[in-house]
């Protein structure tokens, strides 16, 4: 009988990592201490390992992705877009960015549960604007570590959710954007959000009184276009907000000028139900206010001189008022930094202020269709003419629509088109032909109805 040949030794190297025994792999690993590349090779397999059981998403976070989904219409998801991408047969984190979830999600953090294993957690929920239809499901809310949030550009209707457990946004949430679709309803209170920096529910259908939220870090507030109406609530404790927008809506009242944050860079309430004075000591109270536009309100009084004192406001719009005459600053206008005013249709009369050709950065002014009277002052012409220097010249300079009288001063005789957009069309102007560009536009008006305004008028 031949010998029995002895069995050949097995490899540890040929055992798969996981199923390989502690005590085995112990040995191993001692074994391969004097093999430094092949110990380097095996330390990577198993951080490999390691990392792809840690990439599987939260099944509550999968949960809430779901609802959002089921709450859709599934006639409003057409194929190519986001949604349509996502097949819940497999890991939403783990397939991110590949053929399926294509888009829409992003999954930035990780978290244990209480048994030591490690998920994704959705970070980022943006969809692309094709008109998803339905409501905005509330689950949305249960996802703790959402940061940000972009439904905007779509059909979603019914109200914003807010009832329990969404009793307070996600702590991480910085960013909402709902603009431009079909919610309505009142706007919800969340308590304890504190790091909501951007809110945007701008071109929607949200109705009744605006609450004031309790959002700390908020930087950026759009309100517009909807049918949001009374009072604007008490802003003071939002304490960073620098962006206001509340325009096209129905709000009423004075000008909240006790109710504004000292913050505010930019705000607009244009297209409102605004009546009474505009207080200069409520422009005063916001020091970093750089626009301003409160058009087509109801407010009335005078322009106050504080607007053009103030330190930081570059652009002021009070257009469609009724605003009866300007003050004039107490410098004269030569300290203002305004590039762009508009006072527009309003009650305005009396003469062309003059300190308003010595605002030395000013570029843009409008102030046709108001009861204007008198020459043109000389800086106005200097300035649309581009003569003179220590200021900038007016590339925009709208006098229509008033009573001005006397001959075109000379230094906008020689005036070419594209030089400076200027308007002098429908006043009392003596031989203002319409071959000259800035009297096209509209005849000047007949003598009698010039006379009857101001009989001072030649």
């Amino acid at each position: 009988m031949p010998p029995r040949p002895e069995p050949r030794a097995t490899s540890s190297l040929t055992t798969p990592a996981s199923s390989m025994p502690l005590n085995s792999l112990t040995t191993t690993m001692r074994k391969l201490s004097s093999c430094p590349l092949l110990l380097l090779l095996l330390l990577l397999l198993l951080l490999l390992l390691s990392t792809e059981a840690e990439s599987n998403t939260f099944p509550g976070d999968i949960a809430a992705l779901k609802s959002v989904v089921a709450a859709l219409d599934p006639a409003s998801i057409p194929p190519g877009s986001c949604l349509a991408s996502w097949d819940f047969n497999l890991d939403p984190c783990l397939s991110a960015f590949g053929p399926y979830f294509t888009c829409g999600l992003r999954c930035d953090a990780t978290s244990s549960d209480a048994t030591g294993l490690n998920f994704s957690r959705v970070t980022d929920i943006s969809l692309d604007s094709v008109g998803y239809s339905g409501p905005l499901s509330l689950s949305i809310w249960s996802l703790p570590f959402l940061e940000s949030l972009d439904i905007s550009n779509n059909r979603l209707y019914g109200p914003i959710p807010s009832s329990p457990p969404a009793s307070s946004l996600p702590p991480l949430l910085r960013r909402i954007s709902l603009s431009r679709n079909s919610l309505s309803g009142p706007i919800p209170s969340f308590p304890n959000s504190p790091s909501l920096e951007e809110l945007y529910l701008d071109g929607n259908r949200l109705s009744g009184p605006f609450i004031s939220p309790s959002f700390p870090s908020l930087r950026r507030l759009d309100l517009q276009s909807n049918n949001l109406s009374g009072s604007l609530p008490d802003l003071r404790p939002l304490s960073n907000l620098n962006f206001l927008d509340a325009s096209d809506n129905s709000f009423s009242g004075p000008f909240p000028s006790a109710s504004l944050p000292s913050s505010l860079f930019e705000l607009s309430m244009r297209n409102n139900h605004l009546t009474g004075n505009l207080p200069g000591q409520a422009l005063a109270s916001l020091p970093t206010l750089q626009v301003l536009d409160l058009s087509h309100n109801a407010l009335s009084g005078p322009v106050p001189a504080a607007a053009f004192d103030h330190t930081a406001l570059e652009q002021l719009s009070l257009a469609g008022n009724a605003f009866e005459w300007v003050e004039e600053p107490a410098e004269g206008g030569t300290g203002s930094i305004m590039v762009a005013l508009d006072l527009s249709h309003n009650k305005l009369s009396g003469l062309l202020p003059e300190f308003i050709g010595s605002m030395p950065r000013l570029t843009a002014v409008v102030l046709e269709y108001n009861q204007f009277t008198g020459l043109i002052p000389a800086q106005y012409a200097m300035r649309a003419a581009g003569f003179g220097t220590g200021w900038v010249a007016f590339g925009r300079l709208l006098l229509g629509g008033n009573y001005l009288y006397g001959p075109i001063p000379g230094m906008m005789q020689g005036m070419k088109e594209g030089t400076a957009v200027v308007s002098l069309a429908d006043n009392c102007l003596f031989r203002c032909p319409e071959y000259l560009f800035f009297c096209a536009g509209g005849e000047q008006k007949p003598t009698s109805i010039c006379r009857d305004f101001d009989p001072m008028i030649p």
